[in-house]
């Protein structure tokens, strides 16, 4: 993603909306499609609404939380 910002001068509790990074809808998307395939998550439309876009460290947590409960909860194949 071209944002224009030194990664490792982004602080955890910044934001990545309109007061801090200014992601827009569709660099949100990126990021969401990017995170997805990183890390084998799939967001869904709950997810999608909640506040874990307001900065770095809630959306993170929420990735860990998640890979968490893959690894928890492992898919099963039904035949």
């Amino acid at each position: 993603m071209q944002l224009n910002v030194v990664r490792d001068e982004i602080p955890d509790d910044y934001s990545l909306l309109e007061s801090g990074l200014g992601l827009d809808s569709i660099l949100i998307a990126e990021l969401i499609a990017r995170i997805e395939d990183r890390f084998s998550l799939q967001f869904d439309d709950r997810v999608l609404e909640a506040d874990l876009f307001n900065n770095l460290s809630l959306l993170a947590g929420f990735v860990a939380q998640e890979r968490l409960a893959a690894q928890c909860n492992p898919p099963t194949n039904q035949s």
